[in-house]
């Protein structure tokens, strides 16, 4: 059991300086491995890597790509790339070879990082990479170092002449190309920065206080897990590592570890709430200050569930690699059902980018701090998401009521027009994930000659279900229960399984080229 630190806390943040002012406190555990690390022993860690990099000619706005599975070595290379002025770049652990070059070529990168089976995938591949190659922990294939090399036999001194660096991560691709969101390092000490960081918890009342235990299960290569659980770490907590999300295995890690604080999607909410009562009751959840949602829309149904389950504990943000634009307390939740949070300074834009009144629909842009970046290598997307006047967005559509809360639609890309009507498929997720068959769903606009598009919703059903016209009729009717005409799907088509990124984001853009694939040949087998 992770017991945390009794007696007053001293009041130092950023993961660097507590390994000098308190070094004797746990920093990391990985549950899968059992291996602990202190604060004293990371920061040391973090310096050898730091000090091995610039030995090989790493500095200053060089850019180091990383694939790898969840494990403290992301954080010793995060903690070193950052003290030296470098770009970390995480990437999914799901790419393919060839993705994986792209983001190389795309971001110019110097080195890369990758787990041992991920890297042994890229080493015996066709495809171009960085003279300097680690694997994690190691791997003997040629041109391969082990990434242990970096802390065996450089020196553990704080690197001299110390500049803040940092990290890019790549948009999910479920768009298009994926694109780097790149910011600019901050001129000031990394040690100001990550206490910087660490401040970012704030916006979640007394969540990520210390003394606690943040978990990570969710891969830290998101931009959301990872940008909370390095907070949660330069703001003092142990960080929990999971290889993966399991809804049972995150239960017992709460209890043994005694964790404050988890970051989730909305899926992972989901997977818990289907644990048998008896399960989830089994657990000791008393240290549970609470779950951080974010990454895919969080439906009312399932967001009032939580509430009832875990009482006050359920907060939620709207946030994107982009940026975060508004965060929603839980007593704000329940007074105010369906809101992502009361934004400090954003504005709904018309297509002319006019601001419109409250009520109506359209694109959230906002601003807050460190939301300034450029998309890489093109200029033209960055142009319609970045303003002038410091306003970005990441595409997502909503509306402001009168008292300045937020509610979200949908992602401007996913917006459904059928017969002149806007339609937003995760307002229809949201319904069909309310009946009792629907395990999982998406909601996408197929061409039609009539109507321009028609709304067809492809459907995962738990087990013991039928699928068939009757089902299909049946949750048809649902859909017009609470949803207008225009809303309701045309077609149901039932799939074992849908394509959900590793962070809960439907991809629907695969199912929408499925689909429309298997019309095009409708005689071949889906």
């Amino acid at each position: 059991m992770t017991t945390p630190p009794s007696g007053p806390v001293q009041v130092v943040t950023g993961a660097y300086a507590i390994g000098v002012a308190d070094p004797d406190r746990i920093a990391l555990i990985n549950e899968a491995t059992s291996v602990q690390l202190t604060f004293g022993e990371l920061r040391r860690r973090a310096n050898r890597v730091s000090n091995a990099l610039r030995e090989r000619g790493i500095g200053a706005d060089d850019v180091v790509v990383s694939q790898q599975r969840n494990g403290i070595e992301h954080f010793e290379l995060l903690l070193g790339t950052f003290q030296i002025g470098a770009v970390m770049v995480p990437t999914s652990t799901h790419l393919t070879p060839a993705e994986v070059e792209y983001v190389l070529h795309d971001a110019g990168a110097k080195a890369i990082v990758a787990t041992a089976d991920l890297a042994e995938r890229l080493a015996y591949s066709n495809i171009t990479l960085p003279a300097l190659r680690f694997a994690v922990p190691s791997l003997a294939a040629p041109g391969w170092t082990s990434f242990s090399e970096l802390n065996a036999f450089s020196s553990d001194d704080v690197p001299d002449d110390r500049r803040t660096g940092v990290q890019m991560y790549y948009t999910s691709g479920t768009t298009g190309k994926p694109r780097g969101v790149r910011r600019k390092a901050a001129p000031v000490s990394p040690d100001l920065v990550a206490s910087g960081m660490a401040s970012f918890l704030d916006v979640f009342g007394t969540l990520a206080d210390p003394p606690g235990t943040a978990l990570l299960f969710s891969p830290s290569y998101h931009a959301a897990p990872g940008t909370n659980t390095i907070a949660a770490l330069h703001r003092g907590l142990t960080v929990v590592i999971q290889p993966k999300f399991d809804a049972e295995q995150a239960l017992a890690a709460i209890e043994q570890h005694r964790v404050s604080v988890a970051n989730a999607v909305p899926t992972h909410i989901h997977r818990l709430l289907q644990l048998p009562e008896r399960t989830r009751s089994a657990y000791d959840l008393s240290s549970l200050r609470g779950f951080v949602v974010a990454g895919a829309p969080f439906s009312r149904t399932l967001k009032a569930r939580a509430l009832e389950w875990l009482g006050p504990r359920v907060w939620e943000y709207l946030g994107s690699t982009e940026g975060v634009a508004a965060v929603v307390s839980p007593q704000e939740a329940l007074e105010h059902p369906g809101t992502v949070g009361r934004p400090a300074d954003a504005v709904i834009l018309d297509e002319s980018g006019q601001q419109v009144p409250a009520g109506e629909n359209g694109t959230i842009f906002f601003r807050a701090p460190g939301s300034e970046f450029v998309y890489l290598n093109d200029n033209e997307k960055t142009t319609k998401a970045v303003r002038g006047d410091g306003y970005v967005t990441a595409g997502d559509l909503g509306y402001m009521d009168e008292d300045g809360y937020l509610y979200l639609l949908d992602r401007r890309v996913d917006l459904i027009i059928t017969g002149g009507v806007n339609v937003y498929p995760a307002e229809i997720e949201q319904r069909l994930a309310e009946h009792e068959a629907v395990r999982d769903c998406a909601v996408v606009g197929l061409p039609d000659p009539e109507w321009g598009n028609i709304v067809v919703a492809a459907v995962e059903l738990n087990e013991d279900v039928s699928p068939g016209d009757t089902l299909s009729e049946e949750l048809r009717s649902f859909c017009r229960q609470t949803l207008a005409g225009p809303k309701t799907p045309r077609r149901f088509i039932f799939r074992a399984t849908l394509p959900r990124t590793e962070t809960g984001k439907m991809l629907r853009r695969e199912v929408r080229e499925q689909l429309v694939l298997e019309s095009a040949h409708p005689s071949e087998p889906s």
